[in-house]
């Protein structure tokens, strides 16, 4: 029974929709093709009475206008430069002249830094091209009509505004732009604005990438250097390598460095470090050493840490060096054959030992010396002292250096005795290029002379080249037979 009903409501709902199906259909044939419209016509009005209209003849008689402009050309007036402008400080560099105070500022939407002295003109102009329109510094401070003269006070500056119209008068208000002071901001470097020292960027790097190393002071040239290297006293030694060359620095805290476009260079702050970046030694401690580094134009500063270097040093003591100095005879008063590399070797009191790789290499020309004092040979250096009697055995003294030469011992060891079988007796000390034997001989005499090594082995190389008489050698000889005591 609900199937049939179902079924009957659905033939009703069908044949309603054909119906209306049917009259749209008959409607849409029987729309007519034009759309009439009437005729719009517009009705003529007057305007409407005023309540207060007079007659022509009461406009008339008004003699002068209710409201008048008054004519006034306009006024120029100071800019609020204050909110517009950044102060980064005077020069600080230690060596810059007071008369010479050079001011560092900038304004808020250029970061470009622009220094000028003390009180004299910097120049500015208002660009109207830029987006928005903002007073900038005149390029190459270029003359305008408005500028700014600084004076620095403790840690700001006051400013002076000077205005001019076009008849060169100076405009005076307002009265509270006209000066304002502003205070000391550090000066932050951004990308794009480093600078260079030599072929490296500056940064907190720059001491690593020079290859700079700090091991402290320099014992050798303090105990041998003389009056030559008499200022390394009391000072850190600092190397730098550049390419294969290695160089050094002396320092103490207070000292200045310059950069003369390949090395640093200590120098006293003034007129020979203006032009130059500038490195001041700030701190030492046991295991940094702090610098601060200047630009040129001292608009910025860096600073840079140099960490302690340390090395381990094998030969420390005198139990380490006995079994390699065997004691074979005294030769003279002062002069003693030892066995070193299995060859027998005959040192005087000063001579110095180097430590290579092959073993032990005593150190005779001049050259041979300065290559060691400027670091240009390295390795552990023994000076030999002598020999003393001592508690009834003989004792050999002297000073044993690290490779670094920033420590050393004193050495004391009882002399070993050579038993055994060596290589035929051979004086090193001898020079294959001279076959003058007393001449040699003399020379080794004149090591006994109590002044430094270094200045000792040039003076015998200019001994060779001058080739003195036989007599004079003679004397030298005899009188340096009994040498002072050191």
């Amino acid at each position: 029974m609900i199937k049939q009903w179902l079924s009957l409501l659905n033939y009703i709902v069908s044949g309603a929709i054909i119906v209306l199906l049917v009259f749209t259909c008959l409607i849409w044939m029987k729309r007519p093709n034009e759309i009439e419209s009437s005729e719009i016509r517009s009705k003529k009005r007057g305007l409407p009475q005023l309540s207060f209209e007079v007659p022509p003849e009461a406009y008339e008689k008004i003699d002068s206008p209710l409201l008048a402009l008054a004519q006034a050309p306009p006024t120029m007036q100071i800019p609020d430069l204050k909110q517009q402008m950044v102060y980064y400080g005077r020069n600080g560099r230690p060596d810059a002249q007071s008369d010479q105070t050079v001011l560092h500022f900038s304004t808020i939407a250029d970061k470009t830094v622009i220094s000028c002295k003390s009180q004299e003109k910097l120049y500015l102009f208002y660009d109207r091209s830029s987006t928005p329109s903002r007073y900038v510094f005149s390029p190459d401070n270029a003359p305008t009509s408005l500028w700014i003269e600084a004076e620095p006070v403790d840690n700001e500056v006051r400013v002076k505004v000077f205005l001019t119209n076009d008849k060169g008068e100076f405009i005076k208000e307002p009265a509270n732009f006209k000066e304002f002071s502003l205070p000391e901001k550090e000066l932050n470097r951004v990308a794009g604005n480093t600078w260079e020292i030599g072929t490296f960027k500056v940064d907190g790097t720059l001491l690593a990438r020079q290859k700079a190393r700090w091991c402290g002071p320099d014992r050798f040239l303090e105990h041998h250097g003389g009056e030559e290297y008499q200022h390394t006293i009391g000072k850190q030694r600092i190397d730098f390598s550049d390419a294969d060359n290695i160089y050094s620095v002396f320092v103490k805290v207070g000292d200045s460095l310059i950069w003369d476009g390949e090395h640093w260079k200590p120098v006293n702050p003034g007129e020979e470090s203006l032009g130059h970046p500038l490195m001041v030694v700030k701190k030492i401690d046991d295991r940094i050493t702090a610098f601060e580094l200047w630009d040129v134009e001292g608009k910025g500063k860096i600073t840079l840490n140099l960490l302690k270097s340390t090395e381990p040093w094998t030969v420390q003591n005198g139990q380490i060096l006995q079994p390699m100095f065997k004691f074979v005879g005294a030769k003279t008063r002062t002069q003693s054959v030892f066995e070193i590399n299995r060859e027998r070797v005959v040192l005087n009191p000063s001579d110095w030992l180097l430590l290579t790789p092959k073993g032990w290499v005593k150190l005779n020309t001049a050259g041979d010396i300065d290559d060691y004092v400027k670091r240009k040979k390295n390795g552990t250096l023994f000076v030999f002292e002598g020999i003393e009697r001592k508690d009834e055995k003989q004792m050999m003294k002297g000073l044993l250096y690290s490779p670094s030469r920033h420590d050393f011992s004193q050495i004391e060891i009882p002399l070993q005795l050579n038993t055994g079988k060596m290589v035929a007796a051979k004086d090193v000390n001898e020079n294959k290029g001279n076959k003058n034997g007393k001449e040699m001989r003399d020379q080794r005499q004149s090591k006994l002379v109590p002044v430094p090594r270094l200045v000792q082995a040039r003076e015998k190389n200019a001994a060779e080249n001058t080739s003195p008489h036989p007599a004079e050698k003679t004397s030298n000889a005899s009188s340096s037979s009994h040498p002072p005591k050191r």
